[in-house]
């Protein structure tokens, strides 16, 4: 997925192209849950890499769990000239690079699937829109091309259904 840096905002669901040290964030707060999901689209200063995060924070922490959360860390590097694609991809704390079929197109659906939330005032359902968005439910996910590798062996009166007979 190589991407020219307006289609990729839009992607991950900024509304313009980010500059240096530009920075597109958004967040909701939960007062029952005493949560906060913040998501964020950034720009490093030289202009060459752009991160996008998400990360839950909580007021009192569930046993076992940090006061943040980093659900999502996203890199993009730029290609050729005008082309950026995502080089890195971590999600829970579990590198997802390569690990999926389609994984960088599906790691920008994901991030705009939880914006989509965050914009809708709700906490994301992290674990229904990773099934939903990071699934592999292509007819050819997890393939690297066809076939066996290797050509049929035709003899030419196959061909001609000639039996092996002469003219």
């Amino acid at each position: 997925m190589k991407l020219p840096s307006k289609e990729l905002m839009e992607k991950l669901g900024v509304s313009y192209a980010l500059g240096p040290y530009e920075t597109f964030p958004w967040s909701v707060y939960d007062i029952e849950e005493g949560k906060t999901c913040s998501a964020e689209v950034r720009m490093n200063p030289d202009g060459a890499e752009i991160e996008a995060e998400i990360q839950i924070f909580y007021d009192t922490p569930p046993s076992g769990k940090a006061s943040i959360e980093q659900i999502l860390w996203m890199k993009i590097k730029p290609h050729l000239k005008d082309q950026w694609d995502v080089s890195d991809l971590w999600i829970r704390r579990e590198n997802w690079g390569g690990k999926i079929y389609n994984w960088e197109e599906k790691s920008c659906n994901f991030f705009r699937a939880c914006v989509a939330e965050i914009e809708q005032g709700r906490i994301p359902d992290i674990d229904a829109l990773l099934e939903r968005e990071m699934s592999e439910k292509e007819r050819f996910s997890g393939t690297r091309g066809g076939g066996a590798g290797k050509s049929p062996k035709i003899r030419p009166e196959q061909i001609l259904n000639m039996k092996g007979q002469g003219f």
